[in-house]
């Protein structure tokens, strides 16, 4: 399975919900995962607690089941909303059968930022081992409230020491990636440290489930489902590595060396017009604010015939912004994840400098 299937694979679902305008994302292989759980845990509910009926077993690993999601969510909430405290925005969060994920639109600024934003998932994941431990001395042993109790302190304990495991992408080996950073200087030297531990950390999951599995600790689904862990945790420490090499394309980033020269054209502009006054130049249309940038695409598929009557309207595409024409490196490549936009233009808003295209950034570090 390619990367680019897994990330697919991963992100399938719908939107449960939004908070704070992020949505709340459920993947399909949770519902997966869930069946798995209710078929699994009823039985044991059955024979653990007396009197239970097979109907009322079902419904609590169903419940079981739930509060395993809500336990991940809120490990992801703490990730997002000390994200949003440090100004950083969030696209989603992604709830599914691997766990969990919250996808930011830039990098955290500072080393501390970063492992704030790491430390806070395992640390509601703590407190909720907590809580569940609290419930264990205040119910009767072998009750209902007592297994329940139990489930949530040994599944939240252990997402959350196994997320504190020093490797990327685990959420130890982002603070792991930062404490590097911090004393070296170098964001890159980071993930590059950070992305072996987490190759070394992927290799001994996978390790640990087959000595599991060899000993019947772990049932075929187990030990597939944590093969999948030691796939994804492979491939986002694979991709860490990787970013460490870009490290010195993204520092010699620079807006303005990249920007294209340009020419103003208004939307009720006619193409032959437009294409004589920008001489080669790029051709950013406007009404009272840029709408968009002209197509050469499209204006190579116009018949010669056509191009001076040509309206500019039918030709425009993509979404324009504004930032600074100073910006470089990370500071570049955080703009443009933060807005989104396909374009940009450099500079004072009445007199910008150039057209930078997000496409041409990504060609730079290629």
């Amino acid at each position: 399975m390619s990367t680019t299937n897994v990330q697919a694979f991963r992100r399938s679902g719908f939107t449960l919900a939004r908070f704070k305008g992020i949505p709340i994302t459920l993947g399909y292989t949770w519902l997966l995962l869930a069946a798995v759980v209710v078929a699994v845990y009823a039985p044991i509910v059955q024979r653990s607690v007396p009197g239970i009926g097979a109907g009322a077993s079902l419904a609590v690993a169903a419940l079981f089941a739930l509060t395993l999601l809500l336990s991940v969510f809120l490990h992801e909430l703490g990730h997002a909303l000390v994200s949003l405290r440090a100004g950083i925005g969030v696209r989603r969060i992604n709830l599914d059968a691997l766990g969990g994920f919250t996808e930011m639109d830039r990098e955290a600024p500072k080393p501390g930022t970063a492992a704030a934003i790491a430390l806070a998932g395992p640390a509601v994941s703590a407190a909720l081992g907590a809580l569940g431990l609290a419930g264990l001395f205040v119910t009767d042993p072998g009750s209902l409230p007592w297994q329940l109790s139990f489930q949530i302190c040994v599944a939240n304990l252990l997402v959350a020491v196994y997320n504190l495991l020093p490797g990327l992408p685990l959420d130890g080996g982002k603070a792991l990636q930062a404490g590097i950073w911090a004393v070296t200087g170098d964001r890159w030297t980071g993930y590059r440290l950070a992305g072996w531990a987490g190759r070394a950390v992927a290799v001994a999951t996978l390790a640990g489930g087959l000595w599991l599995f060899a000993a019947d600790w772990f049932s075929p689904f187990g030990l597939i489902l944590l093969i999948f862990v030691a796939f994804e945790l492979w491939r986002g420490a694979t991709s860490a590595i990787r970013a460490a090499r870009m490290g010195p394309k993204i520092k010699a980033l620079d807006a303005a060396a990249l920007a294209r020269p340009f020419v103003f054209a208004q939307r009720t502009e006619r193409l032959g017009e437009a294409l004589a006054r920008a001489e080669g130049r790029e051709v950013v249309v406007r009404e009272e604010d840029p709408v968009g940038v002209l197509d050469r695409e499209a204006v190579a598929a116009v018949p010669p015939e056509r191009i001076e009557a040509m309206p500019l309207s039918g030709l425009v595409r993509g979404r324009i912004a504004q930032i600074p024409a100073d910006l470089r490196g990370q500071a570049l490549i955080d703009a443009i994840g933060r807005v989104g936009a396909d374009y940009f233009l450099l500079g004072d808003e009445r007199h910008p400098t150039g057209l930078l295209y997000t496409a041409d950034v990504v060609k730079a570090l290629r």
